[in-house]
């Protein structure tokens, strides 16, 4: 309610200036994401005659030599999509967070010396972006469901004026007791563009949360904010695995 009410004062303050974009893109000069961490993202297809095996057997492999050379990322996940239930196995994705900007430099020579593209054909992402946990409830299981969006802010809008619904929307989830983890990236230089990811332990506990928040009074109000500030595409669903 806090959160709500902070907007409302911020609404007519930005009305009473005359022009509520021109505020919204100062108020952005000014409220900037505090990324905790950075992510990298391969794409990867396997290639004629591998199967996920080949990928199993591959991972000890790499997770030793990170071990022995000392420039592992901070988290290193394997992300396969989900489609209807059923786990795709030909497309699959790497994901790196880390703290140095030469990490996917030196992850992507050693899956080349590592052989990795007899296995699967990678495009080599120099897209850096700068992610942050917007909730505390950080979900330590392995395989978990990421379920992805890739947004886009309306014009006048950006993650200064987010913030606010943001705010509001995990004080719902702290006082209904609703579990989920979420993260929200931007890409470098991003004209914006954001993506928002939901982790859960399973597709069930996906299931029962959004059935347990769309019964929620206040969903409705922050569904509407959400829809005012920004635009999304279908999202994509992901079991992703943590190997290191």
């Amino acid at each position: 309610m806090k959160s709500f009410i902070v907007l409302v004062i911020f609404a007519s303050l930005a009305s009473c200036s005359g022009d509520s974009n021109d505020s919204n893109l100062d108020l952005s000069n000014f409220i900037k994401p505090e990324y905790e961490f950075k992510e990298s993202m391969l794409r990867c297809n396997l290639v004629p005659g591998e199967t996920l095996n080949s990928v199993e057997r591959f991972i000890p492999k790499l997770v030793n030599s990170l071990s022995q050379t000392g420039d592992s990322p901070d988290e290193l996940y394997f992300l396969f999509p989900v489609i209807e239930d059923e786990i795709e196995t030909q497309t699959f994705e790497l994901l790196l967070k880390h703290a140095e900007e030469s990490s996917l430099d030196r992850f992507n020579l050693m899956l080349g010396d590592l052989s990795f593209g007899d296995i699967a054909d990678c495009n080599v992402s120099s897209a850096l972006s700068g992610s942050l946990r917007l909730t505390n409830q950080l979900i330590n299981l392995s395989p978990v469901i990421a379920e992805v969006l890739e947004c886009e802010y309306k014009d006048g809008y950006s993650y200064a004026t987010m913030k606010l619904v943001i705010e509001q929307f995990t004080d719902a989830l702290i006082k209904n007791n609703l579990t989920i983890d979420i993260l929200y990236t931007e890409a470098e230089n991003s004209k914006g563009n954001f993506q928002w990811t939901n982790i859960f332990s399973s597709l069930d506990s996906r299931v029962n949360f959004v059935e347990s928040w769309q019964e929620l009074e206040i969903s409705k109000v922050i569904q509407e904010l959400l829809l005012e500030q920004s635009a999304c595409k279908s999202s994509l669903i992901y079991r992703q695995y943590k190997v290191l």
